[in-house]
């Protein structure tokens, strides 16, 4: 197996496991004990959230090698500008179902 073909399938390990997180969640919401907590809730899984979008788009970045998509994006390349933010909010939203 030559490097190009291990560097296409390389994110399809995560989209299995994001896909078992989904399906195993439960709907009962976390329990709140007073508004410091939920606030704390609020922030940690913002962090996360953060967190998994950046990591996302390097990974995205890391399986796009033919594409440097920061010199792209300064030749003002609309189609690079549009498929990075597809890729973003596409994570951003099963991010967002997860924490959920």
């Amino acid at each position: 197996m030559n490097k190009k073909t291990v560097r296409r399938w390389a994110g399809f390990p995560i989209l299995i496991a994001f896909a078992g997180s989904l399906s195993a969640q439960t709907t009962e919401p976390l329990p709140v004990k007073s508004i410091g907590h939920a606030l704390l809730n609020s922030f940690v899984f913002a962090a996360a959230g953060m967190v998994l979008v950046f990591l996302a788009f390097k990974v995205f970045d890391w399986v796009t090698p033919r594409i440097d998509i920061q010199q792209e994006l300064l030749n003002n390349n609309v189609a690079v500008a549009i498929i990075s933010a597809a890729v973003i909010i596409g994570v951003s939203l099963i991010v967002a179902v997860s924490i959920m």
